[in-house]
């Protein structure tokens, strides 16, 4: 196997953006990073935990409600699980007084080592991780996402590629984190195919996922969040509570100025400073890239495939739509009958995605003859899994930097210190912090 082609030099525009790339190109591994994070943490708190150093403000509060049991693997004695914040959560507002805890005291110290592997298990970015790249996996090895993306290329105009990505990437915001896990390869990818730079890509639709999120062209589980918060504080102070529909038409119109400047900012400041990709005349000729061998189909084979995918994913429409749209059906909202909010449809709709992939993938794979029995899929799986080392190491990290810091109350007593400070200023206060 030959060397992949080296990467053309970047063209550098001067001023602040060189002095940013400087910093960022010294950052450290991002496992170091939140080692010293970490050990920041720790020592800051004990500092500050000496120090006495505290804040007493109002904080929104949960109101207690009766757990409830539920009986695990046909266990004869329940688990006792309370319900998590949603729609249906109420507070009230009470003073409190927070204090920084001592991560280094018999208290903190207990907790770091008590809580390690709790903190890991508990972080719900490594179950969405393994979940949503399940699928992703099964259509990557089975040749389907190359041909997808071949597709797209085809498809969209080389000048509006970028915008269209991000625009994808604002839209997938609506499943949560399957956008960072699924579209931001494919971003790569599709930037290599016409012979642009992957990183521009990927950085696209990290822009898309990521610095959009916040607004959509569709209602998603944050629009319902975010409602049912702003009409708690609402009642608060006497004001007409708010629909979830409210703010659409600014997230609509937010998400097409925001994909456009995403694009522009792609085009003329991101790709000039990479420089042009010299991998893609490797690539384009069907040479070697540094990248894994992957399967070749002919034209005939790729169509089949498509066309058993597409079977596939009808399928899976056919049933979610059953499972969804009748009066009762499993995926509504079993008191109100809502399907969008905090509802079982919202709320699976990774697993949808996910089961939408692979079997479009399987589809894919055993139409364009990619796939010659199910051990390929399994190896698929397997494959994708095991690709995941590094992210999952690095993951641990981080459950245990959000864990101290939380337990450190770190991030409560600079909310509500920020908070009083801007009140007394007179420029406003932030919202009402909601304890936990």
């Amino acid at each position: 196997m030959t060397a992949a082609a080296a990467p053309a030099p970047a063209q550098k525009s001067g001023g602040l953006l060189d002095i940013i790339e400087k910093v960022g190109n010294r950052v450290p591994h991002p496992v170091l990073m939140f080692l010293y994070l970490i050990i920041f943490v720790i020592v800051i708190s004990a500092i500050l935990a000496l120090l006495g150093v505290s804040v007493t403000d109002q904080i929104a509060v949960p109101i207690p409600v009766d757990a409830i049991p539920v009986y695990v693997g046909g266990a004869l004695n329940p688990v006792f699980e309370g319900p998590g914040y949603g729609p249906d959560t109420h507070f009230k507002i009470v003073e409190t007084t927070i204090s920084i805890q001592s991560l280094i005291s018999i208290e903190g110290i207990r907790f770091v080592f008590s809580s390690f592997v709790s903190n890991f298990t508990g972080f719900s970015v490594v179950g969405v991780t393994f979940v949503a790249l399940m699928g992703a996996g099964v259509a990557e090895a089975a040749g389907l996402m190359d041909s997808l993306i071949r597709k797209l290329v085809a498809v969209s105009p080389k000048r509006l590629l970028a915008f269209i990505l991000i625009l994808v990437g604002v839209l997938s915001s609506v499943a949560s984190d399957a956008g960072y896990l699924i579209l931001i390869p494919l971003g790569a990818a599709a930037f290599m195919s016409v012979g642009r730079h992957p990183l521009a890509g990927l950085a696209a639709c990290f822009a898309g996922v990521a610095a959009i999120f916040g607004v959509n062209l569709l209602l998603g589980p944050t629009d319902a969040m975010i409602t049912e918060i702003t009409n708690e504080a609402l009642a608060l102070v006497g004001g007409q509570p708010i629909t979830i529909v409210s703010n659409l038409w600014f997230s609509m119109v937010s998400s097409i100025v925001l994909a456009i400047t995403a694009a522009i900012i792609t085009e003329r400041i991101v790709e000039p400073r990479l420089g042009a990709w010299e991998g893609a005349d490797a690539w384009a000729a069907g040479g070697d890239t540094g990248a894994d061998e992957k399967k070749t189909v002919d034209a005939a084979a790729d169509s089949k495939g498509l066309k058993w995918a597409g079977i596939a994913v009808l399928g899976a429409l056919i049933t979610v739509l059953v499972l969804t749209l009748p009066p009762g059906a499993p995926l509504r909202d079993p008191v109100t009958g809502e399907i969008v909010g905090q509802t079982p449809f919202m709320d699976s709709l990774l697993f949808i995605i996910t089961m939408t992939f692979l079997v479009a993938g399987i589809g894919y794979g055993f139409g364009a003859k990619t796939f010659t029995g199910s051990g390929d899929v399994i190896a698929a799986v397997t494959k994708t899994f095991a690709g995941l080392a590094g992210l999952i190491f690095m993951l641990l990290m981080i459950s245990q930097f959000i864990a101290i810091f939380n337990f450190s109350q770190l991030p409560n007593v600079i909310a509500v210190g920020l908070s009083q400070f801007l009140e007394t200023a007179g420029i406003g206060a932030l919202p009402l912090l909601v304890g936990l």
